[in-house]
């Protein structure tokens, strides 16, 4: 159940290098919609990148955006993905200065608005 206020959208696609441009792509257009700045745009779009290349692998990646008036948070995730070594990607994903989660099977991104 969503709450009041909040709006997502939700997206599937082989967890393989060749589709990370779907989720890179799907994120930069949700974010310039609700009026993100242009650098944090291209932040978040590394970011997904970055995650999705961590989740490769058997299986499928979903892409899950949810953004409200205070916030824009994405969870990508695939069970299917061989398990995540958090901490040295959690380090890279510092390095963009997005706030993340990083856990087995799954990778959260919030961005304040």
């Amino acid at each position: 159940m969503t709450e009041a206020g909040t709006e997502h959208a939700r997206i599937a696609f082989p967890a393989t290098a060749e589709f990370a441009s779907v989720g890179r792509v799907a994120v930069a257009g949700i974010a310039l919609r609700l009026g993100i700045d242009v650098g944090q745009v291209e932040s978040l779009r590394l970011a997904v990148s970055t995650s999705i290349e961590a989740l490769a692998g058997d299986g499928t990646v979903t892409l899950l955006a949810t953004w409200n008036d205070d916030s824009f948070e994405l969870e990508l995730t695939n069970p299917d993905a061989p398990g995540l070594d958090a901490s040295e990607l959690a380090g890279r994903l510092d390095d963009l200065g997005i706030p993340v989660t990083v856990s087995p099977n799954k990778v959260t991104l919030l961005l304040s608005r």
